[in-house]
C-alpha cells in the first residue's frame, strides 16, 4: 500500500530531525568511545523519546494514516529511546567506576536539577512499565504516562545545566523547541478533552 501524503510529510520530518541532531553532534569533538556513547545516547534516546512521546496524543490520527505500521513505529521509537538513553548514565557509571550515577540527587536544589536525568530515567522506566501492565494490573496507565513529559523535562534540564553538547547554541535551540512542543502539545490535547467532556455534558 503507497504512503499518504501526510505520512511522508512525517517521515521526512522525522528523519530531519535525526539529520540536524547528529549533525550538530559532530560539531561537538568527542574525547574518546566513551565521551561518543554518552553524549549519542543523551541526545538521541532524548530525540527518540520526544518523538514517541509526541505520537501518542494523536494515536488515532496517526492509526488512520499509518495503518498497524503505526504501533511498530511507535515501539521502534519507544525501544530505541529507552536503550540509547540507557546507555548514557551506564557508559558514565563505567567511564567513573561509580554506580552511584544511577541514584537521584537530593543534596540541593542545584545537585537535584543538575543531575534530574537520573530521576528521569526512573520515571520513562515506570511509564513503560505502565502501558506493558496496562491490560491486567494499571487501569490509569495514562497517568504514569504523564512522566514521560517529567522526564523529558528533568533530562532537558539537566542537558541545559551540564550538557556538553548543549554549549552549542544550535542543540540548544532544537532541544527547546521539542521541549515546548511537548508540553504544548499536551497542553491542547487536555484542552481538546475538557472541550469534550463538556459538550457531552451538554447534550
Amino acid at each position: 500500500m503507497p504512503f499518504k501524503k501526510e505520512a511522508i510529510i512525517i517521515i521526512t520530518a522525522t528523519l530531519s530531525l535525526y539529520i540536524l541532531v547528529l549533525v550538530y553532534f559532530f560539531l561537538t569533538p568527542f574525547s574518546d568511545a566513551f565521551n561518543f556513547i554518552i553524549r549519542f545516547g543523551a541526545l538521541f534516546g532524548f530525540t527518540s523519546m520526544f518523538i514517541a512521546t509526541m505520537m501518542t496524543p494523536f494515536v488515532v490520527q496517526l492509526y488512520k494514516i499509518f495503518g498497524k505500521s503505526f504501533v511498530k513505529m511507535h515501539h521502534i521509537y519507544s525501544i530505541t529511546g529507552l536503550i540509547l538513553i540507557t546507555l548514557h548514565p551506564v557508559a558514565f557509571a563505567i567511564l567513573r567506576l561509580d554506580i552511584t550515577v544511577f541514584l537521584p540527587d537530593f543534596s540541593s536544589w542545584y545537585g537535584f536539577w543538575s543531575l534530574g536525568g537520573r530521576l528521569a530515567l526512573i520515571f520513562i522506566y515506570l511509564a513503560i512499565l505502565g502501558a506493558l501492565l496496562r491490560k491486567k494490573f494499571i487501569k490509569n496507565w495514562r497517568i504514569l504516562h504523564i512522566l514521560n513529559y517529567v522526564a523529558l523535562l528533568l533530562a532537558y534540564i539537566h542537558g541545559v545545566l551540564i550538557g556538553t553538547d548543549f554549549q552549542n547554541i544550535g542543540i540548544m535551540i532544537i532541544f527547546t523547541v521539542m521541549i515546548i512542543l511537548s508540553f504544548g502539545v499536551l497542553i491542547f490535547k487536555r484542552y481538546l478533552t475538557y472541550k469534550r467532556k463538556k459538550q457531552k455534558r451538554k447534550n
